[in-house]
């Protein structure tokens, strides 16, 4: 099966800090109607935390226009969430693999983990199914332990999305990008775990 994405950049950095407010969320927005090919397009990407406790979330909405999901016969759709607390960026600015952790899912496999929890795959390349997946409407909500990923202070993640199709389409690449690959990260600072 040919894979065929651009991708949907979301950089944010994450700051743990010991003490003061703690911040509700985050509401990143993407300009409608920017998706290249027949791919969901993002609206926006929202980072919010637990008021206590060391949960936090990445969620992403999608445009009215084309839910994020799959035909099962010749396309589904790919989404990824890579974090990492020093990344390392190549010259498309997206964050290269490696030294990070790995969240995700299919179009085709949504619903399976929406009752069972995605994987989270570590650095070692080992895995665990720890983070919870939900679907409400148009968005689709990460939540997962900060400290599954050592708690760094300093977290920066990026959202992927795309296509994979079940047939070979020469010169296609389809997705949608959050912000714009040349415009730099995303910030939002967390308030203390509540521990």
């Amino acid at each position: 099966m040919r894979r065929t994405w651009l991708v949907m950049v979301a950089v944010a950095a994450l700051v743990l800090d010991g003490g003061g407010a703690v911040a509700a969320g985050q509401r990143y927005e993407d300009a409608v109607g920017d998706v290249i090919g027949d791919a969901p397009d993002i609206v926006a990407v929202t980072v919010e935390e637990a008021e206590y406790g060391p949960l936090f979330s990445i969620s992403v909405e999608f445009g009215p226009e084309r839910p994020f999901g799959s035909d099962m016969a010749t396309y589904t759709d790919v989404i990824f969430v890579e974090m990492a607390a020093e990344p390392t960026v190549d010259e498309r600015g997206i964050m290269e693999s490696g030294n990070g952790y790995l969240t995700g899912t299919h179009g085709v496999t949504l619903e399976m983990q929406a009752e069972a929890g995605a994987h989270l795959v570590m650095p070692t390349g080992m895995y665990e199914q720890v983070v919870d997946v939900a679907v409400a409407g148009p968005v689709l909500t990460f939540t997962l332990d900060r400290q599954l990923i050592d708690s760094p202070r300093d977290l920066y993640f990026q959202v992927l999305v795309g296509v994979e199709r079940g047939e070979e389409v020469e010169g296609t690449d389809e997705g949608d990008v959050y912000p714009e690959l040349d415009v730099g990260p995303a910030h939002f600072e967390l308030g203390p775990s509540g521990w």
